[in-house]
């Protein structure tokens, strides 16, 4: 089901507009409507994928601190994988925090491997090697794309091309700034092709605007205009914010080295609106100084002078955003440290509980023993009750021994229920034949040995019982 309704959100991808606006109030509406952990968890999740990739500015940070706390309460891998997926996200994404965004991507990887989620391990990987390319560190960026394309899901998931189709962008994205124009040509055509079965226009805007770039720097001015300006008008059409203000990036840079310069001063403009509109400071920047550019090349100093003051207050008003972007994200970090630290304690007492039961279970082991051989030395029972007990502590202790041995076997096998099988299977070729031996010995030796201590005791008081009769 969780898969279907993903497979929804990349449907409401190709529809414009209202279609997305709708598509998100009725997954908040259905939020509002729910109190069961797995279906909040669920909506919650769809909510921050949806926000993403529609471009809706900020979303809801809240949420990410409830899937977490859903996540810890239900103890599955699976949860644990998407939580810390959307915690990073939050950092990277709407802090602009690259290492905290980093560590929680990180700590999402196990529990995607553990869980056998290969979507969800395959959207870490590709999160993480964005972070690389903000970073400039294409060595890392590179490695984590091709982490990603190896732990694509089965081709029959709904979600493998909605996978397949962002390791793809980011691969020509990487080759274009490695000036590899024919690979960057290659994975573009093959995102094309791969969209096909998406019919998304985000990556068809995704697919021309990176076949324009490597077209504009092969010098096809004619093939260039043809890709960026259907990439311009596609990202134009849709909510995705971080699309469109890539897209006016890229085609205002091929309308300045074709001179351009009225087309390009009106896409230039409508990219600082877009800044002030989303207050966005560092697009605002860009603007300002493709606008600086523009009237430097139209010998209107002036203009020119203006934008480029605009564009240093712009860098103060980043650092400024910037430095406002890590207070929150220590806010959050503060919430998530205190939810994380919750569940440290919570495990510790449980595992306090298990030692407490443990110790009991040992101590009653030990007292049944000490029972068992003052009880087998008297004529209090019989050589059955001696040889049901003698079984029945037999039983206890070896299951005893699985019991202690069971986590350790776990953390060895991965969880793997084959390879516990084959593990528990040998331990148990190495018990059974000590288990028949002392069964053998309680039988025998015990039982006899109570047969002769109540015999002894008969014989004793029957010449007891003889001497008093002869008295």
């Amino acid at each position: 089901m969780k898969r279907t309704f993903i497979f929804l959100l990349i449907c409401f991808l190709t529809c414009p507009g209202m279609a997305q606006r709708n598509y998100g109030d009725s997954l908040r509406t259905a939020l509002s409507g729910t109190q069961k952990p797995i279906e909040r968890f669920d909506l919650m999740n769809r909510l921050l994928e949806y926000g993403y990739i529609s471009g809706e500015s900020n979303p809801d940070s809240s949420y990410c601190i409830e899937l977490l706390d859903i996540a810890q309460h239900l103890d599955k891998d699976s949860l644990f994988a998407i939580a810390y997926n959307q915690v990073g996200n939050n950092f990277f994404r709407n802090n602009g925090d690259l290492s905290r965004g980093l560590e929680y991507f990180f700590k999402g990887i196990p529990f995607a491997e553990t869980a056998g989620d290969k979507r969800r391990l395959s959207s870490l990987y590709v999160d993480i090697a964005a972070i690389y390319y903000r970073l400039n560190n294409k060595t890392e960026e590179l490695k984590y794309i091709q982490k990603a394309f190896a732990s694509l899901p089965e081709k029959n998931s709904p979600l493998y091309y909605f996978m397949l189709a962002q390791i793809q962008y980011h691969l020509s994205n990487y080759f274009l700034s490695q000036g590899q124009t024919d690979s960057t040509l290659y994975y573009a055509q093959a995102l094309g092709v791969t969209n096909l079965s998406l019919k998304s226009p985000l990556f068809e805007a995704a697919t021309h605007g990176l076949l324009g770039q490597a077209y504009d720097k092969m010098d096809d001015r004619a093939l260039a205009e043809i890709h960026i300006s259907r990439a311009n008008a596609l990202n134009d059409s849709l909510q995705y914010i971080w699309g469109k203000i890539e897209g006016k990036r890229a085609y205002i840079n091929h309308l300045l080295k074709n001179d351009k310069l009225v087309e390009a001063k009106k896409q230039a403009l409508i990219l600082i609106g877009i800044g002030t509109q989303r207050n966005i400071y560092d697009y605002k920047r860009i603007a300002a100084g493709l606008l600086t550019t523009i009237y430097d090349k139209d010998n209107r100093p002036d203009s020119a002078y203006y934008y480029s003051r605009l564009e240093s207050a712009m860098k103060d008003s980043v650092f400024n955003q910037d430095n406002m972007n890590k207070i929150q994200s220590l806010a959050f970090n503060e919430r998530i440290r205190i939810l994380e630290e919750e569940d440290m304690l919570a495990d510790k007492a449980a595992q306090r509980r298990s030692n407490i039961q443990y110790a009991l279970i040992t101590l009653g082991i030990v007292t049944f023993v000490i029972l068992f051989f003052v009880l087998s030395h008297s004529i209090i029972v019989t050589e059955k009750w001696i040889s049901f007990f003698g079984i029945l502590g037999l039983l206890i202790v070896f299951e005893f021994i699985n019991l202690l041995v069971h986590p350790f076997l776990e953390r060895v096998t991965h969880h793997s229920p084959i390879l516990m099988l084959l593990a528990l299977v040998a331990i148990a070729s190495l018990l059974i034949p000590l288990h028949h031996r002392i069964e053998k010995w309680i039988r025998e030796k015990m039982t006899e040995k109570n047969k002769r201590i109540r015999l002894a005791a008969a014989k004793k008081t029957i010449g007891q019982l003889e001497k008093d009769k002869s008295n």
